[in-house]
């Protein structure tokens, strides 16, 4: 129960270390990540001091200016924080959980407002989650690493395919770290983790045609639906 009471507050404090990365990879493909103020001078490009901890208000130090949502990344992280405690897992397994939180909250919130998801947040994930349950392996916690390397590998094959037709390739690295995660449980894991996710995406798209605030050709982030999926899943065999 104090688990459960302390990883949200654990999700809020690892969120405002994720805000100036969502701040700083929340820009349209091709562009160079940074942090940069409309009002006082440019910050120079994926520096330390580009990167040093912003006000959870969202707002430049210096000058006040809205540099993103108040309080969107922390309290983000902490709700992924607190569905991964809800779920009960334990040991490094656990640990992989949580990695995924954190990254999966900054990929989610980067997908939403520039439809990207940056190498620079799934390149990790994907390291992390591999390393993480290799280690659990180690452990001989309950698993199978065999059958996460499969699930991911099946999950990255049929993504490429999907890459092939239009969509991108950030949702193919992405859907290998989570793929991992929940095929290290089950195969039926991994499957309602996909299955949640695109039934989630049709239900939007269906939503956004009906309401008139997109069309047939309009384009859809389809990363927030696989986090959101896996995170489902992972709840329901947890």
């Amino acid at each position: 129960m104090l688990h459960q009471f302390l990883m949200p507050l654990l999700g809020l404090v690892a969120g405002s270390t994720l805000r100036p990365v969502v701040v700083a990879l929340a820009v349209p493909a091709g562009q160079p990540p940074s942090v940069t103020c409309p009002t006082c001078s440019p910050l120079p490009a994926v520096s330390l001091k580009a990167l040093r901890l912003l006000a959870p208000d969202g707002r430049c130090r210096a000058c006040r200016t809205p540099l993103g949502a108040a309080w969107l990344p922390e309290l983000t992280t902490a709700a992924a924080f607190a569905a991964v405690a809800a779920g009960g897992t334990s040991g490094w397994y656990a640990v992989a959980h949580y990695w995924l939180a954190l990254l999966g909250s900054g990929l989610l919130l980067i997908d939403s407002a520039v439809q990207r998801l940056p190498d620079a947040l799934t390149l990790p994930a994907a390291v992390g989650t591999f390393t993480l349950l290799t280690v659990a392996a180690a452990h001989h916690e309950h698993g199978s690493l065999g059958r996460a390397l499969a699930a991911a590998a099946a999950a990255g094959g049929l993504f490429t395919l999907l890459a092939l037709g239009g969509m991108g390739m950030g949702d193919t690295k992405l859907v290998i770290s989570l793929s991992a995660l929940l095929g290290w449980h089950s195969w039926q894991a991994a499957f309602l983790g996909l299955l949640v996710s695109f039934l989630l995406a049709a239900a939007v798209a269906a939503f956004l045609l009906v309401a008139r605030r997109g069309t047939r050709k309009s384009t859809l982030a389809f990363g927030p639906f696989l986090i959101i999926g896996t995170l489902a899943a992972s709840l329901a065999y947890g």
